[in-house]
């Protein structure tokens, strides 16, 4: 959360409700693409996740994304599942977080 104030510190009620709104769907896109069956469309989202996840402070789901990214495309469908399975949890919870920063759920 201090990541996303300092973030949202940076302009107006406007531009915090249009930046959590753009991090919100692409938070959402990539929770979709990690769920793929093709390992090198999975490593490209858990590559473009690793940098947005770092981005805005998540630094456990940067991480979690990292370890997708380097493994995606040499593992099964079912080896994968097993990496992929905490990176959603993790996503979740930084969606929570910015549905917290913009006022949509109270703070945890």
């Amino acid at each position: 959360m201090a990541v996303l104030e300092r973030l949202f510190a940076m302009g107006d009620s406007s531009l915090r409700r249009a930046l959590c709104l753009q991090l919100k769907a692409d938070f959402r896109r990539l929770n979709e693409a990690v769920l793929g069956t093709d390992g090198l469309a999975v490593g490209r989202a858990a590559h473009e996740l690793k940098g947005l996840a770092a981005t805005v402070g998540a630094e456990r789901l940067a991480d979690l994304a990292r370890t997708l990214d380097a493994r995606a495309e040499s593992l099964g469908v079912a080896a994968r599942a097993a990496i992929v399975t905490p990176v959603l949890h993790e996503i979740a919870a930084v969606l929570a977080c910015l549905d917290a920063a913009a006022g949509d759920t109270p703070a945890a």
